[in-house]
């Protein structure tokens, strides 16, 4: 099965429990507006490479595995309408479409991504009804989502002054970008009972998020004088991301089990030149 057959086969399943994720029964305008951007597109990076974590030491993602992917896909949307409320990064677009506060309006995008943070933990408390495991699982998605995490990088990122340098910025990266992916990978092996594996996986997510970061960054033709690529310079940029998708395949390789799927999200990912897949 090829990279594209397979990873489309993740994305249906995904798609189809998602979109039976949200409760019935709710507010219409919430509904419509938690729905609008959890089913509006993406990637779904993040739930995929948790999936694929789980793939890599021969087990097949069970339907707990799938409602942790779910979780994780919440997550990623709430920070998303969050991120473009004007209070934040006041966007007007997001994957070619109106941000979720131009559709609904503020108040109730706010109310959208406050609950699909909880959806989140609903399905993942689900998955800890099932199996002991998963709560894990679901203290490492709490922690890197919080303010130890995604939400302390934002945090960082407003409190950055005018002039900053490279160290700052991999800082804030690491924590706004790079603690979901390493929830991801992180959460997969203690899905897939492979504890003794997980930092392994840490390093491994140090590496494919700060390169994930990066490929974005120059994907921007209108990059923020703030951001890595302004700082380091296009040509410098480049180099810094080749050598990190290096290490990345290099440390999966020392994963033991078959790592050739996440390799070539790696690639898809770390080397694209257009923000699609």
């Amino acid at each position: 099965m090829s990279f594209q057959t397979e990873y489309k086969k993740i994305l249906s399943r995904l798609d189809a429990t998602l979109t039976d994720c949200v409760p019935i029964g709710l507010p219409e305008r919430l509904s419509e507006s938690m729905r609008y951007s959890l089913l509006g597109g993406g990637k779904r990076l993040r739930p995929v490479l948790f999936l694929s974590t789980v793939s890599v030491y021969g087990k097949t993602p069970s339907d707990n595995d799938y409602l942790c992917a779910c979780a994780l896909e919440c997550i990623h949307t709430y920070s998303l309408i969050h991120d473009d409320l004007p209070s934040m990064d006041n966007d007007d677009v997001r994957r070619g479409n109106p941000t979720n506060h131009i559709v609904y309006g503020e108040a109730t995008a706010v109310l959208a991504g406050d609950a699909l943070l909880n959806l989140a933990f609903e399905l993942l408390a689900r998955a800890c009804a099932c199996d002991a495991k998963y709560v894990g699982v679901l203290s490492e998605f709490a922690r890197d989502s919080g303010a130890l995490g995604m939400v302390g990088g934002q945090a960082m990122e407003f409190e950055q002054e005018t002039d900053v340098d490279a160290v700052r910025l991999n800082k804030i990266n690491s924590l706004k970008t790079g603690k979901l992916i390493e929830a991801a990978f992180v959460g997969g092996a203690i899905a897939a009972d492979r504890a003794c594996d997980i930092e392994k996986w840490r390093a491994i997510a140090r590496s494919f998020g700060a390169a994930f970061q990066l490929c974005d960054d120059l994907l921007d033709s209108d990059t923020d004088e703030r951001s890595l690529v302004a700082v380091l310079g296009t040509d410098r940029a480049k180099e810094e991301l080749l050598r990190l998708e290096k290490e990345t395949e290099e440390l999966l390789d020392g994963i033991d089990g078959d790592t050739e799927f996440p390799k070539s999200i790696a690639s898809a990912f770390l080397l694209r030149v257009t923000d699609g897949l």
